[in-house]
């Protein structure tokens, strides 16, 4: 009897042990996964809506006869004579680093042969140059009487006031008690912790061909290179490339400043080793 119960023993306790291998693993993981994610990586960004009245737009032109009438919060044109362009702007005021994801209009259309056509605009500064990102108009089956256009996407664009401007552009020509009341946008607001602000080395040597900067929201960073002058040419130079889309090259013993989500230093085959600096600078 005693063998028989140290035997049934030593068995309880062989499977306990088994079953405790078993569910150490299972318990584990969430914590590992908790632990992988740094405060750095959290980040947080906010769905927000811009409104702009129709009553802070202004006419580009000095003839354009046209109301403001605050009562219906409508802005319309005077003349009953049609014209082919009215233009009316209002400049933006976006947050920096936030993203553009939609446009919608709201208005009164009651003639059949005009329209209420509102465009989003981003302009160079200092150049004539500019994109249209958004247009809406008045001219579909929600026309003649109050009307709420259905929401036009914005894709990819972040807001960047260091190289452009924003502004809303309105191009009236329908008549009578027509007009524009306001236009909303949807906007994805920069959030989450700030980066830290120290210099970090980057380089590429051995079979390292590429370098991802560790941000996971938009930023504008400083890159900054060591000495490149081993290198056979400047084709071996390593270069920038931005969001997937934009490349930019880079210089020995240089600096250059780079805004985007998605930076990666790179180098093509073949190369020799590089190596630099990289800051955060918002």
């Amino acid at each position: 009897m005693l063998l028989t119960a140290v035997i049934s023993s030593l068995f309880t306790l062989t499977i306990l042990a088994g079953l405790m291998l078993l569910l150490e693993p299972v318990s584990a993981a969430p914590m590992s996964q908790t632990g992988s994610v740094s405060a750095g990586q959290m980040v947080t960004r906010t769905l927000q809506y811009v409104s702009v009245s129709g009553l802070s737009f202004n006419p580009a032109r000095t003839d354009i006869g046209y109301t403001k009438n605050t009562q219906v919060q409508l802005l319309s044109l005077v003349s009953q004579t049609r014209a082919d362009s009215n233009l009316f702007i209002a400049p933006l005021a976006l947050p920096d680093r936030s993203e553009l994801l939609g446009m919608t209009t709201y208005g009164v259309d009651v003639d059949n042969l005009g329209e209420v056509r509102t465009r989003l605009k981003r302009c160079n500064h200092g150049q004539a140059f500019c994109v249209i990102l958004a247009e809406t108009t008045s001219t579909n089956s929600y026309a003649l009487g109050q009307f709420e256009t259905s929401k036009i996407g914005i894709l990819n664009e972040i807001v960047d006031n260091q190289f452009y401007s924003y502004f809303l552009e309105l191009d009236l020509t329908a008549l009578g008690d027509s007009g524009l009341r306001s236009v909303r946008l949807d906007i994805l607001a920069a959030g989450g912790p700030s980066l830290p602000p120290e210099v970090m080395p980057w380089s590429l040597e051995g079979s390292v061909r590429s370098f991802k900067l560790p941000n996971t929201q938009p930023v504008q960073a400083k890159i900054c290179t060591d000495d490149l002058n081993h290198l056979n040419n400047v084709t071996h130079y390593p270069f920038v490339v931005v969001d997937n889309t934009q490349i930019v090259p880079l210089s020995s013993n240089k600096c250059t400043t780079i805004s985007g989500i998605d930076i990666e230093v790179r180098r093509d085959l073949n190369t020799g080793p590089s190596s630099g600096t990289y800051q955060f600078l918002r």
